[in-house]
């Protein structure tokens, strides 16, 4: 459950739920994922949460390949733990054998979410794989590493004593224990809490470690945390009120920190032919070019010479003889311009400012986008037509694809990380993500249907009522004409499947704050496909509310990801000052 999803929609569902519903969905749907590796290759497809290696650390002598991980009570029974470590953390908690029973026959509600806490019961004896707490002979719960260090665990609001083992460590759980319900574990940081870390950090040995189980909300708490002093940081009860991607926005956050742009090396020097960003631009260039020609056709002659010598006909005979049918051919030529255009808009802002300053999946998408496109070139082979002069353009833009596949990424600075903030903006653009990821999987579904309408029937009920024509007039037309619209159909669907994935990996890979390319990339990618496709609608005069509706659904949900989304990622691309706690 991505964040654009679980804020927007899932949260609001799991948490009218009653009882402990919510959660044991939650964690059952996840936990499914996590047991096969096509499961978790959709967590990794749907978040590429991988830690940075930058942000690998030493805490008391074991490494960590972050320092965030989660607290136990986000999976008290285990139910997930395949799948949640997948989410770029650095341990896991995991709810030892002895204390699951208490846990899983507890009836008491474990979220509270009107007052922003989970609720936990007693005894806490827990474990997980890389840190190990347990229940000592002394009644003190421990935390044990890998490595065999002990490490006391107390609350985050004890003050420092000479008990505490100075060359170990200390575990400080944040919350309030109470006797009768357990530990309550509150979803924002309490505001005392980063200067009682300091005041440990300051009594403990250098090198000693500091451990923070909860506490974190958000990325800046994360960052306040570290610089107070906390070597590893255990999120629980923030996770479920404030996102599965909580751990990611932190070491993102974190990551901006570590490696701020003046300390970058400069970038290796290296003639343009030789990076990625050129060919893509250049891709993208060409389809822009191509999509402008085959709007001026669908907009004059819609039928090039090699058409008429193939069909036996001259466009004007078609015309004067089957109007509407010419008008049908250019309403699929002009809609398949504006889908062309829009695609070579995105595929050049993807190479300028996505592989260019290397951000993760731009050239993955440019690859996978242009791939499948050119996939769809055989679809209409079945009628027996072959468009030469596609065949020859398809070739030419194959050769910049396959420079994009050899060439080496980078060539810029690349993106700085920017610290994210949850707040009215981010929550807007969390419905803005989700609006652009539903239109591009509706491009991808309706690419799907109009390549197969393409390679069989070729018409549509809608089609035959605008062109007045039976199934069997329709047949008439003869295998030639039929080759020649299935052509039309079959590259329009191929198209937009291309448009699908190339919007759709961005959204998922490339959506944060200060991405202004990306904003734009979407303007650029709905802007002329919406205009050319109603646009010929309108001029052709085919009007069927059936046939219009579907763009006009996309033409809303591209429209409000554009206006939700405008404030997050026009925000500012550097680093933001972390505001004293």
């Amino acid at each position: 459950m991505p964040d654009w999803f679980y804020r927007t929609v899932a949260q609001r569902v799991l948490f009218c739920l009653p009882g402990n519903a919510g959660r044991a969905v939650a964690l059952g749907v996840i936990g499914t994922l996590g047991k096969s590796g096509t499961g978790r290759a959709i967590i990794d497809f749907l978040g590429h949460m991988e830690a940075d290696p930058r942000l690998a650390v030493r805490v008391a002598g074991t490494d960590f390949p972050s320092p965030i991980g989660l607290g136990w009570r986000v999976d008290p029974e285990r139910c997930a733990t395949r799948a949640l470590e997948r989410f770029g953390v650095g341990g896991i908690e995991i709810l030892a054998d002895a204390c699951q029973n208490v846990v899983r026959g507890n009836d008491r509600q474990l979220y509270d979410g009107t007052r922003q806490a989970v609720v936990m019961p007693v005894p806490e004896g827990i474990a997980r794989p890389l840190l190990r707490r347990l229940t000592g002979a002394d009644g003190r719960e421990r935390l044990l590493l890998p490595s065999g260090e002990n490490l006391p665990v107390l609350a985050w609001d004890e003050e420092p004593s000479d008990a505490v083992e100075r060359g170990k460590g200390v575990v400080l759980q944040v919350g309030t224990k109470q006797s009768a319900t357990g530990w309550r574990v509150p979803a924002t940081m309490p505001v005392e809490l980063p200067a009682q870390v300091r005041a440990w950090r300051a009594r403990l040995a250098e090198g000693a470690a500091l451990v923070l189980a909860g506490g974190v909300a958000n990325p800046r708490d994360a960052v306040t945390l570290r610089e107070a002093g906390a070597n590893f940081i255990l999120v629980d009860a923030g996770l479920v009120f404030h996102g599965p991607g909580l751990v990611k926005r932190c070491n993102e956050a974190l990551l901006s920190q570590m490696a701020p742009s003046h300390d970058r090396k400069p970038v290796d020097e290296e003639t343009s032919a030789r990076r990625s960003w050129f060919w893509s631009c250049a891709l993208g260039t060409a389809l822009a070019a191509g999509g402008a020609l085959t709007l001026g056709l669908a907009l004059t002659r819609v039928l090039l010479p090699y058409d008429e010598h193939y069909l036996d006909l001259t466009a004007d005979t078609l015309r004067r003889n089957s109007p509407r049918l010419f008008a049908f051919m250019a309403h699929d030529r002009g809609t398949l311009a504006g889908t062309m255009l829009g695609l070579g808009a995105l595929y050049l802002m993807l190479g300028w400012h996505g592989i260019r300053r290397s951000v993760h999946g731009a050239k993955t998408a440019v690859l996978a986008s242009a791939l499948t496109g050119f996939s769809s070139f055989f679809a209409f082979f079945g009628f027996g037509y072959f468009d030469t002069l596609h065949a020859f353009v398809a070739a030419v833009l194959m050769q910049l694809t396959v420079q994009i596949m050899v060439s080496r990424p980078g060539g810029a600075p690349a993106q700085e990380h920017v610290v994210d903030d949850e707040n009215a903006i981010w929550r807007y653009a969390q419905w803005g993500q989700l609006f652009w990821i539903i239109h591009a999987t509706g491009l991808l579904i309706a690419g799907s249907v109009i390549l197969g309408i393409g390679m069989t029937s070729v018409f549509v009920t809608e089609d035959l009522d605008y062109l007045c024509l039976t199934g069997t007039q329709a047949q008439a037309l003869g295998s030639r004409m039929m080759g020649v619209i299935a052509h039309d159909r079959a590259t329009l669907g191929g198209m937009l499947l291309a448009s699908g994935v190339a919007m759709l990996l961005p959204m998922l890979w490339c959506y944060r704050k200060g991405a202004a390319w990306l904003w734009l990339a979407m303007i650029g990618l709905g802007f002329p496909a919406y205009a050319a496709a109603l646009g010929v609608h309108l001029w052709v005069g085919y009007t069927d509310w059936r046939h219009i509706v579907p763009a006009l659904l996309g033409l809303s949900l591209w429209f409000g990801g554009v206006l939700l989304s405008r404030d997050y990622l026009m925000g500012t691309p550097r680093n933001d000052p972390i505001s004293p706690p």
